[in-house]
């Protein structure tokens, strides 16, 4: 019998970022235990919460274990209300039940508004890597927008409406990540209004995926893409990052304003084929999730505000490192270095392209995993690093903020006593990117 013959477009499929991240770990250390090495490896490349998902989702997993049915592919009308009444609260959306849908996490929702509409579509770049093999595995047209440091890496209307000008007078989808993944930054509503405008000219939809919306540190600053352009926008929203229940696989979305019956149909019909369903256990989780009030409020204020202690102090601690440029986060855990400025040396060292990074900063002796190059979307010639700010004991950071939060005075030895293993961490990335700097590194043959 004949191999098994693979289709073409399974090569134009980038590795998730995850799996990138692990395997190249898993390399080096197979690597450094021939030669005997057994120092510590630091670890900023996870994109996943390290707190524990909260107690109300785990009572109504537990109470509803034994739901063995098929869901609704879209959620039950219970879920769907409880998600308009969480987005009325947290962001002032004024969402009709009939007009959320929920699926098999935000990825699964993405895929299926991808299916659902016709049309090219732009992907700000770098960005989220797990836009783009969507796209490809359905063979849909795309075009990447680069942002640039001067701008904060956010989208400049100008290059969007130039480039929404030499495109085919037809629908587009625009892919907007707010708060920022993988740079933690966020949009103004000035900014988000400005964009809209666009769109609404040249007939762009804009997909706003708001994962990380609940983790901004200031909640006051975060304005929805919903808000400014409800007839516009699909709202992406998910368990994952903001209730550390990425393991439960159910998000959220919005449809814009004024969106048919049929056309929610339409969505549940591809829902159905593709997953049938999120599991009907964790639809009663989210109910709990979107319901819990007092206890979730909580929750998220903690975690938000450690979040904000870890992944700021990390970022200052990078940016006193002389001849990179680092962005400012505003949420979530990420923020994202830009080396551009020592294209030069990093070039004299043999790292040549962004794909380089990842690997040479694994290296031996530094040990330094984090995501770069293509799993970040960055152009192959632009030198970008995403620091994941989520290498600590979640767990009891957790407990001790809800039991004793820190004042602003004590909040840099609560930084020193969770962060630990990343402060040494950044410590040894500044080593690395010494040693670039003064030629005593090499890009090692893999």
């Amino acid at each position: 019998m004949a191999g098994i013959m693979i289709d073409a477009k399974v090569d134009r499929i980038q590795v998730p970022e995850n799996l990138r991240y692990f395997r190249l770990i898993e390399e080096q250390k197979e690597r450094c235990a021939e030669m005997g090495c057994q120092a510590e490896f630091y670890k900023f490349g996870l994109g996943q919460s390290p707190f524990p998902v909260p107690s109300p989702l785990q009572k109504a997993l537990s109470l509803h274990s034994g739901m063995g049915t098929y869901a609704d592919p879209i959620g039950n009308d219970e879920v769907r209300k409880a998600v308009a009444s969480f987005f009325k609260a947290r962001f002032d959306l004024d969402v009709e039940p009939g007009r959320v849908i929920t699926g098999h996490g935000a990825k699964g929702l993405i895929f299926s508004i991808f299916t659902l509409l016709t049309g090219s579509v732009i992907i700000p770049s770098p960005g989220w890597l797990g836009y783009l093999p969507q796209l490809r595995i359905l063979n849909i047209p795309y075009y990447r927008l680069y942002t640039h440091g001067a701008g904060n890496f956010k989208i400049r209307p100008q290059t969007l409406e130039a480039m929404l000008k030499g495109l085919v007078k037809t629908q587009h989808l625009l892919i907007l990540n707010n708060p920022g993944n993988p740079t933690g930054g966020l949009y103004t509503k000035e900014e988000l209004t400005v964009i809209a405008d666009i769109c609404r000219k040249y007939y762009t939809f804009v997909l706003s995926d708001e994962v990380y919306s609940l983790l901004t540190y200031d909640p006051s600053s975060f304005v929805s893409m919903g808000k400014i352009y409800p007839e516009g926008t699909f709202v992406i929203h998910s368990l994952s990052a903001g209730m550390g229940a990425g393991g439960f696989r159910l998000g959220s979305c919005i449809m814009p304003e004024g969106t048919s019956q049929e056309i929610i149909r339409d969505v549940a019909k591809i829902a159905a084929t593709i997953y049938t369903s999120s599991a009907a256990p964790l639809q009663e989780a989210g109910i709990a999730a979107y319901r819990s009030g007092k206890e979730m409020d909580q929750y998220l204020e903690a975690v938000r505000n450690i979040l904000r202690i870890i992944t700021s102090k990390l970022a200052e601690m990078c940016k006193t490192i002389k001849g990179i440029r680092v962005t400012t986060p505003k949420a979530g855990f990420y923020f994202m270095a830009d080396l551009n400025p020592l294209m030069n040396e990093l070039q004299n060292a043999g790292i040549m392209h962004s794909n380089d990074l990842a690997p040479a900063l694994i290296s031996h002796p530094y040990h330094i995993a984090t995501v770069t190059g293509e799993a970040m979307m960055a152009p192959y010639g632009d030198y970008f690093i995403r620091f994941s700010c989520t290498d600590f004991d979640g767990e009891s950071a957790l407990l001790e903020y809800l039991e004793n939060p820190p004042a602003p005075e004590e909040e840099e030895e609560f930084f020193t006593r969770y962060a630990g293993k990343m402060i040494e961490g950044m410590k040894m990335f500044q080593k690395w990117v010494e040693d670039i700097k003064e030629g005593k590194f090499q890009m090692p043959n893999l």
